[in-house]
């Protein structure tokens, strides 16, 4: 169970616990969905992705970027890119140590604005796992730093606590607190998550509550794996905490595994 719970704790580092031991790790996706059905102009919009995952014994690597344009008009695009890198540390047979690394970065075009913009972040963490009859429990640390390539006086210092329990039945619960550590110290959210993932089956719910709990949103995903193939659904509900502000965004996408 142990690679459940490092996935559930740092959620997509590992999606390579479903990839077969014959399978070169690399990844092709098209997404399609919509931003907000629920607001009176409708902004669809598609998305091609490629990523790369793979575990070298106690390393573990992710890599993956994709390119989203809406169908209605031809800006905005984004560009998005991340990477992610870990090392396992045992300490025994119950426990373990992990060292991980995170980057990603943004890129919105604008040019019939005349510009776009672009934000990114750099996330070290330090995580431990305890591996129990009765469940595993973890818990990480890391320290994002959140920068703009526009402007150097945006960059922002943060810290991040995390704790998760996966249940032997592979129900697993995470809470984050995240804290801003600089120019100004203050609280920057928490979030709650509850997942299942077995076999060709993940499903996960995450609640996020922002800006002094001010903010509430629901994400619900489903993934079915069979032979190189992956179906995708996914919707998240936003401003739930303003019935005024509720929206409501849809997808669903297709995988390849080479």
């Amino acid at each position: 169970m142990q690679k459940c719970l490092w996935f559930f704790l740092f959620f997509s580092l590992f999606p390579g616990r479903y990839v077969m031991a014959d399978a070169v790790g690399l990844w092709a996706g098209l997404y399609a969905g919509n931003s907000d059905v629920l607001a009176d102009e409708k902004d669809y919009f598609l998305t091609p992705a490629l990523e790369y995952e793979r575990s070298f014994g106690r390393f573990d690597l992710h890599a993956g970027a994709e390119y989203t344009f809406t169908l209605i008009d031809f800006f905005p695009q984004f560009f998005y890119a991340d990477e992610k890198a870990a090392i396992h540390l045992p300490l025994g047979s119950f426990s373990e140590f992990l060292l991980a690394a995170h980057n990603e970065n943004e890129f919105r075009f604008n040019p019939d604005k005349g510009g776009g913009q672009s934000l990114g972040t750099v996330k070290p963490e330090l995580g431990y796992g305890l591996f129990l009859p009765g469940g595993d429990v973890s818990f990480a640390l890391g320290s994002p730093i959140r920068y703009s390539l526009q402007a150097a006086e945006d960059t922002l210092f943060g810290i991040d606590v995390t704790a998760a329990y996966v249940a032997p039945f592979w129900l697993g619960f995470k809470a984050a607190a995240k804290f801003i550590a600089a120019p100004d110290a203050a609280f920057d959210g928490v979030e709650f998550a509850v997942n299942y993932a077995q076999d060709q089956f993940y499903w996960e719910l995450a609640f996020n509550a922002e800006q002094s709990l001010e903010y509430l949103s629901l994400k619900a995903e489903f993934d079915y794996f069979f032979n190189f193939f992956v179906l995708k659904a996914a919707l998240e509900c936003g401003g739930l905490n303003d019935r005024d502000a509720v929206t409501l965004s849809p997808a669903l996408g297709i995988q390849y595994r080479f």
